[in-house]
């Protein structure tokens, strides 16, 4: 390649990285609001994957290429543009739905018609890099310093084009920086005439292309929504109207009005008995990327407003007079009403995403649906994540409360998006119970409708955490907890002990409002239960254990009476109207069997409900016999006198504490059980977000494999033959890509929580990376020493941060968060660049001593690279959701310390020159 054209090669290869980077990320937020999120490790496999195969094919080809580079790389950017088009519009025919993935096996085809679909346009991108690579050998660090560059400029780019145009069309600008690669990459230089040509064919062929390119993403490339979000059940209501639509970086935003919206997040069955009339279209329906509904509540009149005391939300404020609250998360602004309805004299709302913010308050339709709440001069919104308010704030409260802010414990038939949730950890119940009064009250409110219960048990393990961890000397006097059946769950922590006059009123009014109390200070254990038998129940129902065996169940089980379940049913539902009934209440509506209310009645004593051996019962009969409140009871039993550990290792599902360390809130699979869940996902849905996770995690080994072995079937002698150090290569460029990777998603995963926004925190992370890492590789390579100790140096750099990151970030971090979003950022970069510099150095370096010993290795030692960044990247949420954070930088020092120790086989010459193919 002449000199002179270089510097239009760069810039095309700076080009064509924005571009890259910035369809991947395109393509998430496609899947996004068109199916799930749980796709985003399956999009980074899919353009991981056109790497590596881009790598493989350069490898037994590539005297071809260098043969005539200029035409590979018009080509190859010639043919980024129409299949960036094609492979949105044909992903977009796909009828893949997870809900089906068990009962029709057609549905594993379909995710195979991802790869290939959006594959293509990654291999033709991933060609094009290596091809230059390839024929500037010589400049490898200035080539990786601008691929890095271009990536890294390339998550800003499609983060402001998020703010202009809708998902669907976030592609058409990058149609045209396609095609403005393919145009720097038609340029030619004319010795005789000393100066560069551009050919009138191949621009007019480029502009022609282009235009049908973005032609046909306007006509066919619409987003299709699955049938089986809410969002489409909304849109088919016979009288449904779109109020409202924004979209932007978090989130494409949409509100229907209906008359078919019926939001009541926990209501009491009672209201509809003892209140004159219900609320009549109170509510309007908010979809967020297609999920919800958030239902945004209108202001009620006087004579609707005590459909609020059916609330379970009203329960802490029978404690409370004239409280400060503060809310975290706005919502559909339900909790704010509740506030103002029950006489708060003050309510503090911290809200991280300013777009609802923004409908809420300024939005005219919204102000006249809502009477204007948020004007309200009680009212005060603070736009910001809820930790970085309450670990930072000097105001204290005398409620917290943290009402349906997800839709975690609603069935989710993609599963739960496998995110950083960082507040319901035990670090955040921490900050929230120290944003309290003395007296003051933690309220938590989720949601309870799956079975087998999964959320509720992992939040109740984390705050008695949190109160252990916090010295509190008898945690068991702090707590209250009722719940409705297949509805909502309420965890009620309080500052300091609870009274007995405490405890008698939310008594009370779970009984008015026919909740079920699942755990008080001194409540007794529900009569004629067993806790191990319930635990071996639901291994036996899930096929985990043999029928009917525990460890230490028949040793731990007392005798039972062995009675009729629809007997006990028949008990506990005339227990419970008796007990209704004595204090003017109402039995029970909707036909829902009722539980007794702690299993006692008013005054404390037992009720009559037969026990029953659950050993003995079938299948369908333990299904119904397994209460989720007698779980919920004996779990804070178990948690608050010494049994974590063992109720840990005896649960189907995995309910440790969530931690900033692992701070996945949405994840419950055990490892050990995972085959036996997968035979029962029809019943548990919400587990195949995780699932999809390990069978990414399989695909991308499977395709790290063929990637190595394609090119050793197809001339394994002339890799092998007389070479000496060849697998040593295979291990150092492949532990370079798991490294790499593992490093950057650790951050992304940590500055998520820092940065406040997970959109734009994952963007400056990986803007920085990349940058950083490009000019590691340029500064490196003036460094007057062997390639070998650059490697050396660069590894042990990173083992210095890496450890810095375990024990020295999270104090920085955490009294740096009330900090201003700008200096933020700059503590960001200041702590990531440094070791981000460090990671860009041994890729370049191996290269480059690759290129002089062994060239014909190059192109696939870079198709391994980025065939085990996959693996990198799904191995990592993998490790961080079993083990944590920490364990995860243990293993990248671990893998540096491997590529220090190899980095010789790069400089070890061929003996003969083996032929290329």
């Amino acid at each position: 390649m002449k000199l002179k054209l270089s510097w239009f090669r760069l810039s095309a290869l700076f080009l064509l990285s924005i571009t890259l980077l910035a369809y991947e990320l395109g393509i998430m937020r496609l899947f996004a609001v068109g199916s799930w999120d749980n796709f985003g490790s399956m999009v980074i496999s899919i353009c991981l994957l056109g790497f590596g195969l881009a790598g493989t094919l350069l490898t037994l080809v590539q005297k071809r290429v260098l043969a005539n580079p200029d035409k590979w790389l018009y080509i190859t950017s010639f043919l980024m543009s129409p299949t960036m088009a094609l492979s949105q519009i044909l992903g977009q025919q796909v009828p893949f739905n997870p809900v089906l993935i068990v009962s029709d096996s057609t549905q594993l085809w379909w995710i195979g018609a991802y790869y290939v679909i959006y594959a293509i346009p990654f291999f033709f991108g991933a060609l094009f890099i290596g091809v230059i690579f390839m024929a500037l050998s010589s400049r490898i660090h200035q080539l990786y310093f601008w691929n890095m560059l271009g990536s890294g400029v390339g998550g800003f780019v499609i983060l402001l084009l998020m703010f202009l145009l809708p998902p669907a069309k976030l592609i058409l600008p990058l149609l045209a920086l396609a095609s403005l690669t393919s145009l720097f990459c038609a340029v030619r230089w004319n010795g005789q005439r000393n100066a560069f040509s551009l050919g009138v064919g191949k621009v007019a062929l480029t502009l022609v292309l282009f235009a049908l390119s973005f032609g046909a993403v306007e006509l066919w490339g619409r987003i299709h929504v699955s049938d089986f979000k809410p969002i489409s059940y909304a849109r088919r209501f016979p009288d449904v109207k779109q109020v409202y639509h924004h979209y932007s970086p978090t989130g494409d935003m949409y509100v229907y009005d209906s008359s078919y919206f019926h939001f009541a997040p926990g209501l009491s069955d009672n209201a509809s008995l003892n209140l004159a009339s219900m609320p009549k279209d109170a509510f309007m329906g908010l979809y967020i990327d297609g999920n919800g509904p958030i239902g945004v509540m209108r202001k009620l009149s006087r004579s609707e407003e005590g459909y609020i005391n059916y609330l379970p939300m009203s329960a802490p404020y029978l404690l409370l007079h004239d409280p400060k609250v503060l809310l975290l998360k706005l919502g559909g602004a339900i909790g704010v009403f509740t506030a103002l309805y029950h006489g708060a004299q003050k309510v503090d709302v911290v809200e991280p995403n300013p777009d609802l913010i923004h409908m809420l308050k300024d939005v005219p339709v919204f102000k006249r649906f809502t009477g204007d709440v948020l004007a309200d001069p009680r009212v005060h919104v603070i736009n910001t994540e809820p930790r970085a308010y309450t670990a930072s704030t000097s105001k204290r409260y005398d409620l917290v409360e943290i009402s349906l802010i997800d839709s975690v414990g609603l069935s989710q038939a993609g599963g739960y998006p496998i995110n950083e949730d960082y507040i319901y950890t035990v670090q955040g119940i921490d900050d929230y119970l120290r944003s309290l009064n003395k007296n003051g009250i933690l309220s938590i409110t989720v949601w309870n409708t799956v079975d087998p219960p999964q959320n509720v048990p992992k939040l109740l393990s984390t705050v008695v955490e949190a109160l252990k961890r916090e010295g509190v000397k008898d945690p068991q006097k702090r707590i209250f907890t009722f719940d409705l059946l297949l509805s909502t769950a309420t965890i009620l922590v309080k500052n300091s002990d609870f009274t007995a006059t405490d405890i008698a009123r939310l008594r009370d009014f779970c009984d008015r409002m026919s909740f079920n109390v699942d755990y008080y200070p001194g409540m007794p254990n529900p009569p004629g239960k067993n806790f191990d038998q319930i635990l071996a129940g639901y291994q036996r129902l899930y096929g985990i254990t043999k029928a009917g065996a525990s460890a230490g169940a028949s040793a731990a089980s007392a005798p039972v009476d062995t009675g009729n379940l629809a007997q006990m049913l028949r008990d506990n539902d005339r227990a419970r109207g008796e007990a209704s009934s004595t204090q003017g209440g109402a039995a029970p509506a909707g036909g829902r069997r009722a539980i007794p209310a702690g299993g006692s009645d008013l005054i404390g004593k037992p009720s009559a409900a037969r026990s029953v051996d659950l050993a003995s019962l079938s299948p369908e009969e333990l299904a119904q016999a397994l209460v989720p409140s007698d779980l919920y009871h004996f779990a804070l039993e178990w948690l608050l006198h010494g049994k974590a550990q063992e109720l840990y290792k005896k649960y189907i599902f995995d309910i440790r504490p969530a931690t900033d360390n692992r701070p996945y809130y949405t994840t419950y699979l055990k490892l050990s059980n995972i085959g036996a869940m997968a035979r029962h996902i029809g019943q548990i849905p919400e587990v195949w977000g995780q699932l999809l996770l390990f069978g990414t995690l399989l695909q991308s080994i499977l395709f790290g494999f063929l990637i190595v072995f394609i090119p050793m079937a197809g001339g394994w002698r002339a890799i092998f033959r007389r070479r000496r150090g060849t697998l040593g290569v295979i291990l150092y460029y492949g532990a370079l890509g798991l490294g790499y990777m593992m490093a950057g998603i650790y951050l992304m995963q940590r500055f998520n929580f820092f940065l406040a926004d997970p959109i734009y925190s994952s963007s400056i992370v990986l803007t920085t990376m990349l940058i950083a890492s490009g000019i590691g590789a340029v500064v490196s390579h003036r460094f007057p020493i062997s390639r070998s100790a650059k490697v050396w140096i660069a590894a042990g750099g990173i083992a210095l941060f890496m450890l810095f990151y375990i024990f020295g970030l999270s104090p920085l971090l955490n009294a740096a968060l009330g900090l201003p979003l700008v200096v933020k950022i700059l503590l960001s970069v200041l702590f990531i660049a440094p070791a981000a510099f460090c990671l860009g150095i041994p890729f370049p370096t191996g290269l480059d001593s690759l290129s002089t010993n062994r060239r014909s290795l190059l192109p696939w030692a870079w198709g391994m690279n980025g065939a085990l960044s996959v693996t990198g990247s799904v191995l990592t949420r993998i490790v961080s959701i079993s083990t944590g954070f920490v364990v995860v930088l243990v293993c990248v020092i671990a893998i540096y310390l491997i590529v220090a120790l190899v980095f010789k086989t790069n400089e070890i010459a061929d003996e003969v020159e083996a032929p290329v193919r």
